[in-house]
């Protein structure tokens, strides 16, 4: 059932893709890659559990953070290479990715979790504001620091570095929070980093409209 909902996500969007012209067929090709980068993940992850012999809640807090947003933040590398100048902000093309991710993995939860009792709606909602966005997060923040590289002709690799390795932080922060005790934290973790985040790219917008 997985394959077929991610072929069939993955068909319409290439339909949609192919009539979309520069930068909206960007955006779209950078969320498309967010669909792709689920279904790699979950390849990756599940070897690695068969190889390392652990349970998932021990691969959401070590290797899966990992993996996951590396392989998020892999077409960022495409600002690196060609360094074309943009009308969207790099951390949206990031953003981009992790809502991809995202919506692939909510399906695949969603059929894992699915009873005849009740509806699933409330499970979705809870997934879309906790999980959903730190994906978005974690991988728009390597996109913001792209940006602030590329702004202060600082050293790129070791900025982009380090963001990465803040994004896997992030990302495994939640995933043991929301999996102990503490999960109230993990729940409120997420919405309050979005806030934050939408608050520092809408002063870096009208930074931007004030100088032209």
């Amino acid at each position: 059932m997985g394959e077929a909902m991610f072929v069939g996500t993955l068909l319409p969007l290439a339909f949609l893709i192919i009539i979309l012209k520069g930068e909206n067929r960007q955006l779209m090709l950078f969320f498309t890659w967010g669909l792709i980068a689920f279904a790699l993940s979950l390849t990756l992850n599940n070897a690695l559990v068969r190889l390392l012999v652990i349970d998932t809640r021990e691969l959401s807090i070590t290797w899966a953070p990992i993996i996951e947003e590396f392989t998020k933040a892999l077409p960022l590398v495409y600002f690196i290479l060609r360094p074309d100048k943009t009308n969207i902000p790099y951390a949206y093309f990031g953003i981009a990715v992790g809502i991809g991710f995202s919506i692939q993995e909510n399906y695949v939860y969603l059929f894992n979790h699915m009873t005849g009792d009740g509806s699933p709606v409330l499970f979705v909602i809870t997934r879309s504001v906790t999980s959903c966005l730190i994906h978005a997060i974690a991988t728009g923040t390597v996109g913001f620091g792209l940006t602030m590289a590329k702004k202060f002709n600082g050293s790129i690799l070791p900025i982009l570095f380090g963001l990465f390795t803040l994004s896997v932080t992030i990302h495994a922060l939640y995933n043991l929070y929301i999996t102990s005790s503490y999960h109230h934290i993990g729940m409120l973790m997420p919405l309050v980093l979005y806030l934050m985040g939408l608050a520092v790219l809408s002063s870096k917008g009208d930074n931007n409209d004030k100088k032209v």
